[in-house]
């Protein structure tokens, strides 16, 4: 198991070349389940602040890789809370904070589905 999806992975690398703890954040939406415990640990234990906005009722969503011996993949999504983000968590205090403070915002396409 590791950790992550495009947006989550790209920001833990970024916080990974600034090498200054909590230099990133990332806000999302995961479920309350042990999928979304585990995204929260990982993330936090690599140094990124997490916001994310828990779902009661749609779990963590989870991807599933296929890696042939040709070394080709393909990736199956399977989005569930991370479909479910609502911006009144986004626009609290602390987490607007948080986007006002930013040098640079990255988006994921997948908060447009």
């Amino acid at each position: 198991y590791i950790a992550g999806g495009a947006g989550l992975n790209t920001i833990r690398v970024a916080q990974w070349m600034l090498q200054k703890p909590f230099a990133t954040s990332y806000i999302g939406c995961v479920g309350r389940d042990k999928f979304g415990k585990q995204l929260e640990r990982q993330a936090t234990e690599d140094g990124v602040k997490v916001c994310f906005l828990v779902d009661e009722n749609e779990p963590t969503g989870k991807c599933a890789c296929l890696i042939t011996e040709k070394v080709r993949r393909s990736l199956v999504a399977y989005l569930r809370a991370a479909n479910h983000y609502k911006v009144e968590h986004l626009v609290m205090p602390e987490n607007w904070a948080l986007v006002e403070a930013a040098k640079v915002c990255y988006i994921s396409g997948f908060f447009l589905t």
